[in-house]
């Protein structure tokens, strides 16, 4: 069973506990529309040709409004394109749960272009996103009503800004309204929104703090040293961010990590990682196996890397407490059925599964894509929209948990499944209210 298949069973028992509309259900089991791909762009190579997938999940909104598909484009190399659109799928569908679970106006996608990021020239993938754009309005997809994507894995604001000037250099021709409004997480200089950096982790450490109260401090470890798990080392050893904090213990990226139980500063870490671009041979604790960061006994495993790390052998000989989502199916089937076994039991919350925890992105480039369809700021305005993100962000996110405990309670089911009912249920509503 693949991952997509996973999420099915996912949906489709929460939907069964919820008296969920099944055609609905149905409707999003399909995967949505799967658009395939296919151009050529300049490398040190040469000319290369590479292959790519955009998922298009149901929209609950009236088509041809001004409530587009949402979700990131990312840059990732799997070893089949069969491989590549059952990971699309997926993320799209969870793209379309974290919308409907933050009352965002948008439908579900995900792009994936089949690309090791880490093995290219920063201008090299420049030159594939400006390929990548034409192949996308090609499509028809790209469209500040129809889909609208932001950073995601592998990809940044550098990537954001390239598809951006791209489509505004053809617009002159396309003539379509809202060009700024086309991507989001763009450079803060270039039409982007204070506070879409941090987002996805300010945004998972909010939502920890408001489930669980620490008596002490609280010792993390962080899988994935990318955005998101950098920005959580920052935040949480930050005292004036006053959502959660606590100790960070032990980091690792994709090929190295390092363990110190006194505590790392995560400064020194950042300029280490910055210089050498690996945590081996850091003198700030021990090198470790980045795979062995899930046995570090830990009150918070902070998941920000790529999808099914989190397998049933991790959960068995894992010593964390909690389990926090901020990468995207970062926890496998078999091994989620023994930590909600373990939540039913032990009455805690032992997961913050993704849908409820990483939201953080997509809510901040709804304000980002909001206001680009408006206006434009002036830079006087960042320090005083920087304040405003934050707020709503926390809001937004504050609701949802509230939601999701709310049906945690009444369904007697685990957060992760709460968290479905809740997205699910609001989805429902907003189809019926379409076909009135």
């Amino acid at each position: 069973m693949d991952i997509f298949q996973e999420a099915v069973l996912e949906i489709q028992k929460a939907a069964s506990l919820a008296n969920i509309d099944k055609k609905i259900i149905d409707r999003l089991s399909k995967g949505g529309e799967v658009i395939p791909l296919e151009f050529e762009a300049f490398t040190y190579s040469g000319m290369e040709a590479f292959e790519g997938v955009s998922v298009q999940q149901l929209n609950p909104y009236e088509q041809g409004g001004p409530n587009p598909n949402k979700g990131g484009i990312r840059f990732a190399e799997y070893p089949t394109a069969d491989a590549m659109t059952v990971v699309t799928k997926r993320l799209s569908l969870d793209m379309e749960e974290k919308n409907g679970l933050t009352g965002l106006p948008f439908g579900g996608a995900k792009t994936c272009v089949n690309i090791n990021p880490a093995k290219r020239k920063p201008e090299e993938l420049v030159s594939v996103a400006r390929e990548l754009t034409i192949e996308m309005l090609r499509k028809n997809i790209l469209d500040a009503n129809i889909y609208v994507p932001g950073p995601d894995f592998g990809t940044n604001e550098a990537i954001m800004k390239t598809i951006y000037l791209r489509h505004a250099r053809l617009n002159s021709f396309l003539h379509r309204p809202n060009p700024a409004a086309v991507v989001t997480g763009k450079p803060l200089w270039l039409h982007g929104c204070p506070g879409r950096e941090d987002a996805t982790a300010r945004g998972g450490l909010i939502v920890l703090g408001k489930l669980i109260k620490f008596k002490k401090q609280a010792k993390f470890a962080v899988q994935g040293f990318g955005n998101v798990g950098k920005n959580c080392c920052k935040l949480l050893t930050d005292e004036n961010f006053e959502e959660a904090g606590g100790q960070i213990i032990a980091v690792s990226e994709e090929f190295s990590g390092i363990y110190n139980p006194k505590g790392l500063n995560y400064a020194d870490l950042q300029d280490y990682f910055d210089k050498y671009k690996t945590f081996n041979g850091c003198s700030l604790g021990e090198n470790i196996k980045p795979e062995t960061i899930t046995e570090i006994e830990c009150d918070v495993l902070i998941s920000a890397a790529k999808e099914s790390l989190i397998d049933e052998n991790v959960v068995k000989s894992g010593k964390f407490g909690i389990l926090l989502e901020l990468g995207n199916a970062a926890t496998t089937a078999g091994a989620n059925r023994i930590l909600e076994e373990r939540e039913k039991t032990e009455r805690r919350i032992t997961v913050i599964p993704d849908i409820l925890a990483n939201p953080g992105g997509v809510i901040v480039s709804y304000f980002e894509w909001r206001k680009n369809r408006g206006d434009v700021a002036h830079e006087v305005d960042f320090a005083k929209d920087l304040n405003w993100v934050h707020a709503e962000l926390r809001e937004i996110l504050e609701d949802s948990v509230r939601r999701a405990l709310e049906a945690k309670k009444t369904y007697n089911v685990s957060m992760r499944t709460a968290s479905h009912i809740v997205a699910l249920k609001r989805i429902e509503k907003k189809i019926k209210q379409k076909i009135g």
